[in-house]
């Protein structure tokens, strides 16, 4: 005989006062509700008011407003054109602002659109955001039809309840500057892919910002710079990302950070100069440098490490390139270099593999109080022509047009290494393939880490797994306390 499964009836929660059509989520308070709606778009709230009674005027509250043309249109795709999408979208923006409560503050404003001459739309919404006490503007514009550049309206640039500003181009686009101080309130500026002309504006800019904290330039074009100066005197965080082929970009631009306020920096580039004047709180700095001293004359390396080792020689944590190792490895070889990093404890290395070895024993020997360390490998095919000259016909190193011979990086040093004896306790490698070099460098921290409490290693896709675990473990240690961890490679 067959069974029919009772079916599960959930009765409906009522909220206390006997209306059953309202579910326990419109019986949370507003607050608790504007935060959960605020992660949906806009028009989803709008189309939520159908659903409860509670909601049915929400959106005319909701302080947080998400506009993306792109979920905006899917659904009718097939029905409207790009013209029809676009003109539709704005008549529903200008609706939702108009309909809404203008007693509430906006505290975020997002917005997908695309970035179109003539069309002085977003101006009109910038407007509207002033008057509204914005607090929050992320503006991510993609390809349209366009080439004069976005303008900072004067309305934006002169809100006082303004913290947060964000301005994303999907392809480069001119960023027109006010010659004009403003944000006075303004704590953090992401830009991404803008594109700037006037390196004194820019300077001028940033500076006039009294209280910005953080400010990121990411993927950003200095056409023709030749110096990028930074200034700011409560700048926490900066991120310069302007990674492009030798002789563009920042390649001939010499970039200052003056920032005596200044804990964090990231720098993607290879510039012509670096340098920190009175930046002296600096704790946490990642340099990655997409072109070696190949590209500079010896002269010109030894400048460039100079200034920049002057700046951080007292940071806690460091993250440095292939490439930037090429300009380190050129310094320290100089009878005269007396650079040491006694504050560092945590330092990451992207490394080639077969100037791995060479590269970190001597960063350890110049970081005597290092407690992790961790290793990026890389493949030499990976790096195409623009980090490293290396023969592939004989084991030679061409730096600034000097040649070192890779044989002697695997040679094992005499003498001891402070961090090794004392101080290190965490190694971490990743993309090991265990070939000979990368052995070598395992065999001698694990020979010579005597206080090292946990080696983690992550093999190359594709690897062996087996291979590499066999001749780790076959190493010598000279902690008893140390634990070998194996992962498995990241697909």
């Amino acid at each position: 005989m067959a069974v029919t499964p009772r079916k599960c009836i959930i009765p409906r929660t009522s909220n206390g006062g006997g209306d059953y059509d309202d579910d326990r989520l419109s019986s949370l308070p507003e607050h608790i509700i504007h935060h959960i709606f605020s992660f949906l778009d806009t028009v989803n709230v709008v189309r939520a008011s159908s659903v409860s009674r509670k909601w049915r005027y929400l959106f005319v509250s909701m302080p947080h407003l998400n506009f993306n043309l792109v979920t905006f249109w899917s659904p009718r795709k097939g029905e409207w054109s790009v013209q029809a999408a676009n003109e539709k979208f704005k008549d529903f923006v200008n609706w939702v602002l108009l309909s809404q409560n203008w007693s509430v503050d906006i505290q975020r404003f997002y917005l997908l659109y695309p970035k179109i001459d003539d069309d002085n739309t977003i101006y009109r919404w910038m407007n509207v955001l002033a008057r509204r006490n914005v607090q929050q503007i992320d503006l991510k514009l993609f390809s349209g039809i366009s080439v004069t550049p976005l303008e900072l309206p004067r309305c934006i640039v002169n809100c006082e309840s303004l913290v947060d500003l964000r301005i994303r181009f999907h392809q480069y686009s001119v960023l027109k500057l006010p010659e004009y101080p403003g944000f006075t309130h303004l704590k953090s500026l992401n830009l991404s892919r803008a594109e700037f002309l006037d390196s004194m504006l820019l300077e001028k800019f940033v500076s006039s910002c009294p209280v910005l904290e953080s400010l990121t330039m990411h993927k950003c074009n200095f056409r023709d710079f030749k110096i990028l100066d930074i200034a700011a005197p409560r700048l926490k965080n900066l991120t310069i990302d302007s990674l492009a082929s030798a002789g563009e970009g920042l390649f001939n631009c010499e970039v200052i950070v003056a920032c005596p306020s200044l804990v964090s920096f990231k720098l993607l580039g290879t510039p012509s100069g670096l340098s920190f004047p009175g930046t002296k709180g600096l704790q946490n700095v990642f340099i990655f440098f997409n072109h070696g001293p190949e590209h500079r004359t010896v002269e010109e390396g030894h400048h460039l490490m100079d200034s920049i080792l002057r700046g951080i020689c007292n940071i806690n944590v460091l993250k440095l390139s292939a490439a930037f190792l090429g300009f380190l490895l050129l310094t320290v070889a100089k009878p005269e270099c007396s650079v040491a990093f006694y504050n560092l404890k945590s330092l990451t290395l992207l490394v080639s593999v077969d100037e791995s070895y060479q590269s970190t024993i001597k960063l350890l020997n110049h970081s005597p109080n290092l407690e992790a360390l961790s290793i990026i490998f890389t493949k030499l095919e990976d790096w195409g022509d623009n980090d490293m000259a290396l023969s592939a016909t004989r084991p030679t190193w061409v730096i600034c047009g000097k040649s070192i011979p890779l044989t002697d990086s695997c040679k094992m040093l005499n003498q001891g290494i402070s961090c090794l004896t004392y101080h290190l306790k965490k190694v971490e490698l990743i993309d090991v393939a265990c070939n000979k070099n990368e052995l070598e460098l395992v065999k001698f921290l694990l020979n010579n880490g005597h206080v090292l409490q946990k080696m983690s290693i992550r093999g190359r896709r594709f690897e062996n797994p087996d291979k590499i675990i066999s001749k780790v473990m076959m190493c010598p240690r000279s902690s008893p306390d140390v634990v070998l961890t194996f992962y498995e490679p990241a697909i």
